[in-house]
């Protein structure tokens, strides 16, 4: 198995689900009217981006990958995600969560919060997180964890 750990964020990461995700006009999710779009149909409707492949092809290269997501998962997300191919061993979403706190937290707490929780085999070596939002990737860094942003990858990777 590869030492490096990678992690990979869903919405506007690995999954371009923009069609059903509202923003407020600062851009942040409007979580509401989110969760009102969260249907099997929208979802079926999402697609895939180009570090979908990255995944996948890590996956199959025996490194050890995650999802770390603040979606709540439904089981229509799940059946994307088989429908896909995209099948890592882990999956951190608020829907696992043990306790409801983590709905009130901001993505960055949120995302740390899950990264402690993790497993060490899964992260006392080499992390590279992939993931869209300024937020997520400021708080990731603070703690020492490469994130790198989904939105030029994805550019770069498609051109």
């Amino acid at each position: 198995m590869k030492k490096t750990t990678l992690i990979f964020d869903l919405d506007e990461t690995v999954i371009n689900s923009s069609h059903r995700t509202p923003t407020f006009s600062d851009g942040t999710l409007d979580l509401l009217s989110y969760k009102k779009h969260h249907t099997p149909e929208n979802v079926a409707k999402d697609t895939l981006l180009p570090l979908a492949n990255v995944m996948k092809k890590a996956i199959e290269a025996g490194y050890k990958v995650a999802i770390l997501t603040a979606r709540d998962m439904a089981e229509c997300d799940y059946e994307f995600l088989k429908n896909h191919g995209i099948s890592p061993k882990h999956i951190y979403s608020r829907d696992k969560c043990k306790t409801k706190k983590h709905y009130k937290m901001s993505d960055g707490l949120y995302k740390v919060t899950w990264f402690y929780a993790m497993p060490k085999s899964l992260t006392k070596n080499h992390v590279v997180m992939f993931d869209d939002s300024k937020v997520v990737k400021n708080a990731m860094r603070k703690i020492g964890v490469v994130c790198l942003c989904a939105h030029k990858i994805n550019r770069k990777l498609l051109a």
